[in-house]
């Protein structure tokens, strides 16, 4: 506000010009109806002889630190349980051929980013309207009106550009139905955290002295209980299709076999070109620091990985599994880290587990 303004005003004030006066006189100084508006409602109308002025925003850090940590939660729990939502779609969709193992990793991240950011922003909410309770004037603080004027960018940008991929979509043809939900779930998002915050700002603008706020309506009630009831579904969905943490763990572990196994295979078809004939043992390996074997055990249970010598030109190696694997995981493991023969090589179910290998197979 024009600092000098709110000084002619005070001094009108003081001297007992009418609010009136004062208004005719700034408008034919050529400052605007909003202007002087604002700088007389920055003095209470009261009938004391001196000019009361209001209680105004302060910008205290105190303030900045609690917004901040409200809305920056609130941009993450939005955005993790969006890419949440993104997941069971496609887990729920998937299409014949699709690796949903990034899903299911994309899935635990969000549901981990949602389980913290979302009930730190309730606490903080809450912690806020309490405050504002007890000092009405935090609603106008200008910490949270550029931080709310900033979400309602932010929630515009999204809805503004599902509206554009939507379209193209359209136009190109290719409309799914997991390109529709996920539209609608981008719409929903964006446009409930636009209309709730739109009409926070409005509620402040129109009436900021009496818009601290009381007892909660039977409506907002039900629509904070729906929130929480919808994000705690959402995270049981997400924990039901990314598994349990042992399981989790258990197919990390058989990863790491699967990995060894293969650095097994790799020493020993250098020892095989090296020396012309396979290694009577993994222990003949480490004669050569090209050949080395660091893990001949499983790292788990301690007992040494299978390898056996069938012919001058074949191999075995094995090890014991704690789980089947997906044939999703089969085929990722063979382009990451390089199945030998086939598609699907490395795949196995519960239990001991032994591959053949041709160390002479042509390459492809």
């Amino acid at each position: 506000m024009n600092q000098p303004l709110i000084d002619f005003v005070r001094d009108a004030l003081l001297r007992g010009v009418s609010r009136a006066d004062i208004a005719n006189a700034l408008e034919k100084g050529g400052w605007s109806a909003k202007e002087i508006q604002a700088a007389l409602d920055a003095f209470a109308d009261t009938n004391l002889p001196v000019p009361v002025p209001r209680k105004r925003a302060s910008s205290s850090p105190k303030e900045a630190f609690f917004f901040l940590v409200m809305f920056s939660t609130l941009y993450g729990a939005a955005f993790a349980f969006g890419a949440m939502l993104f997941d069971l779609i496609n887990l729920t969709l998937s299409q014949p051929g699709e690796t949903v193992s990034w899903w299911i990793q994309s899935l635990r991240f969000g549901i981990a980013w949602t389980v913290v950011a979302f009930p730190i922003f309730l606490w903080m909410s809450g912690l806020i309207a309490r405050e504002t309770v007890r000092n009405p004037g935090q609603r106008i603080s200008p910490i949270r009106r550029w931080l709310t004027y900033l979400t309602l960018f932010v929630a515009a940008t999204a809805i503004v550009a599902d509206l554009i991929t939507l379209i193209v979509t359209f136009l190109e043809g290719d409309i799914t139905l997991r390109f529709g939900l996920k539209a609608t779930v981008v719409a929903i998002l964006a446009g409930g955290t636009f209309l709730h915050y739109l009409r926070d700002l409005r509620r402040d603008e129109v009436a900021p002295s009496a818009a601290a706020p009381g007892r909660a309506s039977a409506g907002a009630k039900v629509a904070f209980a729906g929130l929480v009831a919808a994000v705690v579904a959402v995270v049981a969905m997400g924990v039901w299709f990314a598994g349990s943490p042992m399981r989790a763990r258990l197919l990390a572990q058989d990863r790491q076999r699967v990995q060894d196994m293969q650095t097994i295979h790799w020493r020993v078809e250098q020892h095989y070109r090296d020396k012309g004939q396979l290694p009577a043992s993994l222990a003949a390996c480490d004669i050569n620091p090209s050949t080395f074997i660091e893990r001949k055990k499983d790292r788990v249970t301690g007992e040494p990985y299978v390898y056996r010598v069938v012919d001058a030109t074949h191999f075995e190696v094995g090890a014991t599994f704690a789980l089947a694997s997906a044939p999703e995981e089969s085929a990722r493991r063979r382009y990451s880290i390089g199945g030998p023969e086939s598609d699907g090589f490395w795949r196995h179910d519960a239990g001991r587990r032994v591959f053949r290998i041709d160390v002479a197979r042509k390459k492809r």
